[in-house]
């Protein structure tokens, strides 16, 4: 059985409390601030559980792509608590919606009383996934999704596949050709860069708009583009 739990929580005083507690009982604790990052840490390996404080993060938008990449149970401890919430959660691949007891000693026993339910889970082959994260940047290939800060950004097909094609090669830049031949195929004609300025400048400005203050793609004239790592 792994000895570290992942704890999804950006109020570090709570995340804290708790982690005294694990450590207690010989459990360690990675702690991140959003549901990106703790994906980003399922992808590397497997915890003992997933914790998510549902109060302080916003879970919901990406817990159906977390559930795609682990067998991890993960559970969400909340103050808010509602049927319809629960009801969602589960849905979306949560194992466990539960409320938030005064005591941090009781919301520790609710997280060991399911983890002895639902160990079987752990012994289940790892999935295979193809989820990709860089930086604030989440891509589902299968689903065709992304997520920039957690947040849904919609693209057409030959965005997202432009988006994919550079993370792929984060880091260098890709000419003209090469973006035409991969993305497009055989199907462009003369007027290729024109299609490829058009299509990538869409894609920036629906970057942008998600995240005005960064900057994912960077262009060098007569040259092509780059994925900023």
């Amino acid at each position: 059985m792994q000895t570290k739990y992942l704890n999804i929580d950006s109020n570090l005083d709570v995340a804290l409390t708790h982690a005294a507690l694990w450590a207690k009982r010989d459990i360690g604790i990675d702690r991140v601030d959003t549901m990106t990052e703790g994906i980003k840490l399922l992808i590397k390996g497997d915890y003992l559980v997933v914790a998510i404080n549902g109060d302080a993060v916003d879970f919901m938008p990406l817990l159906k792509t977390m559930r795609s990449v682990t067998n991890t149970p993960i559970l969400i401890v909340t103050g808010s608590f509602t049927t319809e919430k629960e009801i969602a959660a589960l849905e979306n691949g949560a194992d466990l919606y539960a409320r938030w007891h005064e005591r941090p000693e009781d919301n520790v026993a609710s997280v060991l009383a399911h983890i002895t339910r639902v160990v079987e889970r752990s012994k289940m082959p790892r999935p295979s996934t193809d989820i990709m994260v860089h930086r604030d940047l989440l891509i589902a290939p299968a689903s065709r999704q992304v997520y920039v800060k957690n947040q849904p950004v919609s693209l057409t097909k030959l965005e997202f596949n432009m988006l994919r094609y550079l993370i792929i090669n984060n880091g260098r830049f890709l000419t003209h050709t090469q973006i035409l031949r991969k993305v497009w195929g055989g199907d462009y004609q003369e007027n290729g860069n024109d299609i490829l300025w058009r299509t990538m400048s869409r894609l920036r400005k629906k970057l942008s708009e998600a995240s005005p203050d960064t900057e994912y793609i960077k262009a060098a004239r007569d040259v092509g583009y780059m994925f900023l790592t």
